[in-house]
């Protein structure tokens, strides 16, 4: 799928405050929201607050996180901040949004 098709197919999600992604399809979904920029950062999932990546995603793949971090400080631009957290097998969620944001 295209970036633009991932973002046709979030569109109808205006109420989803929490969304959860796993592995390779979390790397799509960033790939396409680091695409937005301006007001168009919020016309998709708007009213979102939290991300939560659980295991099999790649933190340490380089594009993913760039992908990751540029949105989160897109949406902090436009005054609709998004937390990211992670979690190990079997343990508990970690807000991981400062890592992302000050890390390269």
């Amino acid at each position: 799928m295209e970036d633009t098709q991932w973002l046709e197919l979030l569109h109808p999600f205006t109420a989803l405050k929490n969304l959860y992604l796993t592995g390779n399809f979390a790397l799509h979904v960033f790939s396409a929201l680091s695409e937005l920029s301006g007001e168009k950062v919020t016309e998709i999932l708007p009213v979102l607050q939290n991300l939560f990546m659980s295991p099999g995603y790649r933190l340490d793949r380089f594009r993913f996180r760039k992908a990751i971090k540029i949105f989160v400080v897109a949406r902090r631009g436009s005054g609709h901040p998004v937390s990211v957290h992670s979690r190990p097998w079997g343990g508990r969620w970690r807000d991981i949004t400062e890592d992302l944001v000050s890390g390269d």
